[in-house]
């Protein structure tokens, strides 16, 4: 399955130097938040090297991803545009680099820059379309279809049906429990499964996803 082109990519050379003369870029630790859930700032950040990942604490305290950001993503545009405070937290996966924006040079871009704001309305769409997908699949598939279409997400790279495909690093139990909304013992069950069937082999810090078009049939299938 193929990722949705990054912000930075939709633009042309010439909205990339007008939106880098008013950023200032430092290094994230890892785990060290960019953004923190609620808070009141409205500066947009973009991931330049390394990646970070959008996420949420529920009140029992359980975990809630909502999706990994690498080089040319944006993150903090909502809090940007509505004024509110920030909808979920922002943390460094990794050593990370990222640009920050002041948000009144963000809506100055908007204002002046028919190509920023064009980029922006397509990512928006991309996020709408994304959020709309994942919670038909919340809603309607069991926990395994919803495990295979998250693994197929997170496959590296197009690939045709036929040919094995790796994820590196492969996810935890755990990340992929909060990815697609259920508990770790679920997720370990039917990976145990899959794995079982010859479907995905763990190899060192990668997972081999080892017959690709058996997957993508099985999250085909109707319940």
């Amino acid at each position: 399955m193929t990722r949705s082109p990054t912000f930075l990519s939709r633009l042309g050379d010439t909205a990339v130097a007008a939106l880098s003369k008013h950023w200032t870029v430092r290094t994230y630790a890892p785990d060290e938040l960019i953004i923190a859930h609620r808070e009141s700032g409205r500066d947009v950040f973009f991931i330049l090297e390394g990646h970070a990942r959008i996420t949420l604490f529920s009140e029992n305290g359980r975990e809630i991803f909502y999706g990994d950001r690498g080089p040319g993503d944006i993150v903090g545009e909502v809090a940007a545009i509505d004024g509110k405070a920030r909808s979920a937290s922002v943390v460094a996966l990794e050593a990370t680099r990222a640009a920050r924006l002041p948000a009144p040079a963000f809506r100055r871009l908007i204002a002046d820059h028919p190509e920023f704001s064009w980029a922006l309305l397509e990512h928006l769409a991309a996020g709408i379309r994304h959020m709309t997908e994942r919670v038909y699949e919340f809603s309607t598939f069991v926990v395994r279809r919803r495990l295979i279409l998250e693994l197929l997400r997170r496959a590296e790279k197009p690939h045709e049906a036929a040919s094995p495909v790796v994820i590196d690093p492969a996810p935890t139990h755990f990340e992929l429990a909060a990815s697609i909304s259920t508990h770790r013992e679920a997720v370990s069950r039917e990976m145990s499964a899959l794995a079982k069937k010859g479907l995905i082999e763990r190899r060192g810090r990668r997972l081999l996803l080892c017959d690709v078009a058996a997957l993508e049939m099985l999250a085909g299938k109707e319940e």
